[in-house]
């Protein structure tokens, strides 16, 4: 609004807007980016990286929901975040991949932590890694191989009469001992 004391603001000139409120002269408007874009600093509209949208009036382009992405870049809306895309540590839920994704779908339905024993260091895998022959991690969701730890700690020994600490069990992984908690078993 160039004059002070005016009760209504001028529009900005076709296929063009502000970028926020409070524009004072018509320098303020710039291009209006469809949707799937949004302003680069150039002052040109670009396609949304592959992972997000941008649909209606929001400015910038937002991220897909964790454990979604998109096919392409360019993405006009929510919907397009279909395609499973589990972080490092995760595996995508294959039961689930031959059904029709439903966003509703919470996190840990779709992307399930490695086991123990495995590890993932990329997005989007289908499965985990297997450590090393003698190695083993210790945790679920493992991110990388330097979470594999050698099998045996000394810590337990079946033949014992308390081999292991209350909540925890010696197991035999590939020849070797290792004592697990017990919820880590369960997986």
């Amino acid at each position: 609004m160039p004059y002070s004391g005016r009760l209504k603001c001028l529009a900005c000139p076709i296929d063009s807007t502000t970028v926020g409120e409070g524009s004072i002269n018509k320098e303020g408007c710039s291009i209006k980016c469809k949707d799937g874009e949004e302003m680069g600093q150039n002052e040109q509209c670009k396609p949304c990286m592959k992972g997000t949208f941008r649909e209606g009036l929001m400015s910038v382009c937002k991220r897909c929901q964790i454990g979604f992405t998109t096919k392409k870049e360019g993405s006009l809306n929510s919907k397009e975040c279909n395609q499973i895309n589990c972080p490092p540590g995760y595996f995508a839920n294959n039961k689930l991949i031959n059904e029709e994704i439903n966003l509703n779908f919470k996190f840990l339905q779709i992307c399930l932590p490695c086991p123990i024993g495995y590890y993932e260091n990329e997005f989007g895998s289908n499965k985990c890694k297997k450590c090393p022959e003698g190695y083993i991690t210790k945790q679920l969701g493992a991110k990388n191989i330097f979470e594999c730890d050698q099998v045996w700690d000394g810590s337990c020994k079946p033949d014992q009469p308390e081999p292991c600490p209350n909540g925890s069990e010696c197991i035999q992984i590939r020849g070797k001992y290792l004592n697990v908690e017990k919820y880590l078993l369960n997986f």
